[in-house]
């Protein structure tokens, strides 16, 4: 038998997503958050998307947030849920080193090796990250090795894209204003 996760283990974990850089940075994606927080203490319920067709679990994935992610997973949502591009929570907790939230969402049956829109599996967006020299990552890496997880080849042109992505991505932190 599964003990249930109680709503107020949760609690701490918003003021986590909200330091989240990417988070943090965005209006939409902070008020997205509240929202959430706001409605699960009323109703112990929150089904909306971001407007990267991110759900709650997706960003319990990237904060680390294992109360919470246990607390949605509950309702036995999804697990390979998708956004907009194709990413799923684990590929998303792979690439921000949240080892906890891999173990948790692949003893739950969660795809290792899912592919999103740009043929990157939660493998391949570890090593597109930049963030190898990461304890954790390097960690949540070798768990997901262990496991079976392989790394997508990327062709010439898909590779260079995904390149230009994540380079955007991190320009967009260090120069908001561009």
């Amino acid at each position: 038998m599964t003990m249930k996760t109680p709503l107020t283990s949760v609690s701490p974990e918003f003021d986590r997503l909200k330091n989240i850089q990417e988070i943090r940075l965005h209006e939409d994606l902070l008020k997205f958050v509240e929202e959430a927080y706001l409605s699960l203490q009323s109703s112990g319920k929150f089904k909306r998307r971001d407007r990267f067709k991110r759900s709650l679990l997706h960003y319990a994935a990237m904060g680390d947030c294992t109360n919470l992610l246990l607390y949605l997973l509950q309702a036995k949502p999804k697990i390979d849920s998708r956004d907009r591009h194709g990413r799923t929570p684990l590929s998303w907790a792979a690439e921000y080193g949240s080892l906890a939230v891999v173990k948790i969402l692949l003893d739950r049956g969660a795809n290792i090796n899912a592919l999103d829109y740009e043929d990157c599996t939660p493998l391949t967006c570890i090593k597109n990250a930049g963030l190898s020299e990461s304890k954790k990552v390097a960690a949540t890496e070798c768990y997901l090795k262990e496991k079976g997880a392989r790394e997508a080849k990327l062709g010439g042109v898909k590779r260079a894209w995904v390149w230009v992505l994540t380079y955007s991505r991190l320009l967009a932190y260090i120069r908001p204003d561009i």
